[in-house]
């Protein structure tokens, strides 16, 4: 029997995590590694066989072994650049806090419509343009105004069940 006919369990979450991972570390764009997938007759890694899934691991890897270190690099977090401003404005890790829990809340359908309804948020709350321009003092009553919404998400979602 042919080997890649022999129909095994699933592959594990951390299979498929690890797979995952060195597509990024191998800086595979999503139609080369659908394509690498296609040559195992499957559309997404969660359809792999177990002994499939270990050789695009591998395969992987070989790929990301032969990248050089310098070359890869993590992608910079968002807000990272205004490390070390002025004390009396808001760090950059309380910003990305602040855009995760306009994340949770926001209804827009993709990332770049949710980032203007944020904007818009603050523009219209706060009389601020940018987030980048959120000072220290006003992350806790920002935060207290998403920790509302987000109450009240949840209490939508309780009373509808």
């Amino acid at each position: 029997m042919i080997e890649s006919q022999i129909k095994l369990p699933v592959l594990p979450p951390m299979l498929i995590r690890r797979i995952k991972t060195l597509q990024g570390l191998a800086g595979i764009s999503e139609d080369n590694y659908r394509a690498l997938l296609g040559g195992y007759g499957v559309e997404s890694c969660k359809e792999l066989t177990i002994l499939d899934g270990r050789k695009v691991c591998d395969l992987l890897q070989k790929i990301v072994d032969a990248i050089p270190e310098k070359a890869q690099f993590k992608k910079a977090k968002p807000y990272s650049e205004l490390r070390g401003r002025s004390a009396d404005m808001a760090t950059p890790k309380q910003l990305r806090m602040l855009e995760a829990m306009w994340m949770s809340v926001s209804r827009q359908k993709n990332r770049t419509d949710a980032l203007q309804a944020y904007h818009q948020f603050l523009k219209n709350r706060f009389n601020l343009l940018t987030p980048e321009w959120i000072e220290r003092d006003k992350v806790s009553k920002i935060k207290r105004a998403l920790d509302s919404m987000i109450d009240q998400a949840n209490r939508q979602i309780e009373f509808s069940r």
